[in-house]
């Protein structure tokens, strides 16, 4: 343990001496966040009668019996088995604490579930949040701001991308330690690109710098293979709306004003729209899910895949021919991206109790220290500056190939109301191309359902 860490530690110790009792609660999105019905999980080691236990609330999927007992991170394989060897090895740690971990749910469920333990009085000390959903929870007054907090603990905010700083702050308020940065990819089969004359001197993919040249690129392909040029999940989890968002940005404008009201009725919002459709019906296949896209790409079927940072390791992994996974091409005017970033907050609530919060924080700033394992094991991004540069992930595959992407990420923005705002964007979109809904009606309808759900217009 080092030994501003042992420091931290000592203190908290002294504080357990001093305040008796322990403090907690009771035992968007992405396809890959499952996890299990709520409810206690067995430990792979029951806390000591002289530690602290503190309560974490999360999601990432249930593996307890592929990671019981194992507390190095190099040996897991996604993100569900990195956050619980990290939770492992901090309770193995001798520090007083230990994190137990509370059932979660679907990744859909999640939040409902959580607003209930806050609803019942028990929320846990430690919860998982993504950067969209915390101004709801903040503004309900639900989450404890830890500026001041952070930095007592170690945790230099600073260190952060831009990106991820803003995903943390509501109202200028820091609410949460971000823990990555997670977004759109272009996931390529570099083979097929080869194919159809698309590589360059040294093999590697050519991307397209314009909406010709993709254009010109979908046709070469299919000219030249059996295979689609583009595939993503048309219909299931508002992927179509993630890159909607980044076209959108491409292009400088924004899907919400500064005064809070949604601006996707735009110029900017027509072209966008114009181009997802030219792609679903003239180089895709919008009939495809999130399942069948990923399957069609992973046999070879599909030249470029538009999904996660999420599954950069698994395709790394299960793909048979030469695969990158490269940044969203600028096809506009500037770099433009769908992101998020997955959030630690402290319910205000449940950490009240002194001994409580410094635990609370020990744990995330175990975490914090840990950000590298996580996008090591995960293929997310290091949202801190120091390990993007510091070598860390160097060696990671395919990280090079998008590292720069954790700075020019663009978060959905930071508003109360706005999952519903999301989900009704979404609906809106998909229905041009799965049901030939007018284009300019469906940004219309659109607009006006955003604006009910962001509170702009009377309902």
């Amino acid at each position: 343990m080092d030994t501003t860490r042992r420091f931290r530690v000592l203190g908290l110790l002294l504080a357990l001496a001093l305040v008796a009792g322990a403090c907690g609660g009771n035992g968007d999105t992405d396809p890959t966040d499952t996890d299990a019905d709520v409810g206690t999980d067995d430990a792979d080691a029951a806390p000591s009668g002289d530690d602290l236990t503190i309560t974490l609330a999360r999601f990432f999927g249930d593996c307890d019996e592929s990671t019981q007992g194992v507390t190095d991170v190099s040996e897991a394989t996604d993100e569900c088995e990195v956050i619980q060897i990290l939770t492992n090895a901090f309770n193995a740690e001798d520090n007083g604490i230990f994190v137990d971990r509370l059932g979660g749910a679907v990744w859909d469920q999640y939040y409902t579930q959580l607003s209930t333990t806050f609803a019942s009085g028990n929320p846990p000390n430690v919860a998982v949040m993504h950067s969209h959903r915390l101004p709801d929870f903040a503004d309900r007054n639900l989450l404890r701001p830890i500026d001041d907090d952070l930095e007592a603990a170690g945790v230099d905010f600073s260190d952060y991308t831009e990106p991820a700083q803003a995903g943390a702050i509501f109202e200028g308020e820091v609410y949460a330690a971000p823990f990555d940065i997670h977004g759109s990819l272009w996931h390529v089969n570099v083979d097929l690109f080869e194919q159809a004359g698309l590589v360059d001197a040294d093999g590697s993919p050519v991307m397209p710098t314009s909406v010709d040249e993709l254009l010109e690129q979908a046709s070469a392909v299919q000219e030249a293979t059996d295979a689609l040029y583009f595939s993503q999940d048309w219909f299931e989890f508002a992927v179509g709306a993630r890159l909607f968002l980044g076209l959108v940005a491409q292009q400088g404008g924004d899907i919400v004003d500064a005064d809070g009201n949604a601006t996707v009725d735009t110029p900017e919002g027509q072209e966008a729209l114009r181009l997802l459709n030219e792609l679903a019906t003239s180089a895709s296949d919008p009939t495809q899910g999130y399942t069948d896209s990923q399957a069609a790409f992973l046999a070879g079927d599909v030249a470029v895949l538009h999904n996660g940072t999420w599954v950069v390791d698994q395709y790394t992994r299960e793909a048979d021919f030469t695969y990158a996974a490269l940044q969203v091409p600028v096809l506009y005017d500037q770099p433009g991206f769908w992101g998020d970033s997955h959030l630690w907050v402290l319910p205000a609530e449940s950490n009240e109790d002194d001994a409580a919060r410094e635990a609370s924080l020990e744990f995330v700033s175990f975490l914090y220290d840990n950000i590298g394992a996580w996008a090591r094991g995960t293929g997310h991004l290091a949202n801190r500056t120091s390990v993007l540069t510091g070598g860390e992930l160097d060696d990671a595959p395919q990280r090079a190939n998008y590292a720069d992407a954790a700075d020019t990420a663009v978060f959905v923005p930071a508003v109360v109301g706005w999952a519903g705002a999301w989900d009704a964007l979404a609906d809106e979109l998909n229905a041009t191309w799965v049901s030939d809904k007018d284009p300019a009606a469906a940004l219309a309808d659109a607009e006006a359902r955003m604006n009910e759900e962001l509170g702009t217009v009377a309902p």
